[in-house]
């Protein structure tokens, strides 16, 4: 077995240990678990993935949102997380724009707050 190394953020790593902590097996094991499933999804041959499986590794990777993936596949939520699972895509990253709103909207909260704090 070869043995490689990269760079990885802090948070990320941190989130990573607590979910091989949760199942009760180590980064290295949910590493390779991936790697191999990414190795088998049929990306390598012809390079290309087509229909369900490129919407579902599009949405996986955040350059597809829910909502679009969702109409794409014509699913519901429970579907769409169920055929994740089963493709053996990692939960999906929100999008840059889902990103940005969701800071947006911590902002106006924590900024809210701020405000009614000052009335009391």
């Amino acid at each position: 077995m070869l043995k490689i190394m990269f760079s990885v953020d802090e948070n990320t790593l941190r989130q990573a240990r607590l979910i091989a902590e949760k199942h009760h097996v180590s980064v290295a094991s949910l590493l390779r678990n991936y790697l191999a499933t990414l190795a088998e999804s049929g990306l390598i041959e012809g390079d290309s993935m087509t229909g369900n499986c490129q919407a579902l590794f599009d949405y996986s990777l955040g350059k597809l949102s829910r909502h679009k993936t969702r109409r794409i596949l014509g699913v519901d939520d429970f579907t769409l997380t169920t055929m994740l699972r089963v493709a053996g895509f990692p939960p999906p990253r929100a999008t840059n724009a889902e990103e940005e709103k969701m800071l947006d909207d911590i902002k106006d909260v924590h900024f809210a707050k701020a405000d009614d704090d000052k009335d009391c």
